[in-house]
């Protein structure tokens, strides 16, 4: 099954988001682990979400930014699936 980029980057965004209370932050190959894609694919997204400035990048992992919180909490309370 072939997954698009973009669709990795959701799954991405609700893991982080669910996760934001821990304060932590959660490298690539944890995030390709517990969403079971490839890490090339979920890399590729993490560069692009951070890009976008969704997500902060230390050297201990990937994190939400304030634009990232902000994004899918609208996501995760809207009605509407498109968003």
């Amino acid at each position: 099954m072939a997954v698009e980029l973009e669709e990795v980057g959701r799954y991405i965004l609700h893991v982080l988001y669910d996760n934001y209370d821990s304060g932590k932050h959660y490298p690539s190959n944890i995030l390709s682990d517990a969403l079971e894609f490839d890490e090339a694919i979920v890399q590729q997204s993490l560069d692009k979400l951070t890009a976008s400035e969704l997500l902060h990048k230390t050297s201990e992992g990937y994190r939400l930014s304030e634009k990232g919180y902000s994004v899918t909490y609208q996501r995760a309370t809207s009605y509407c699936p498109h968003l």
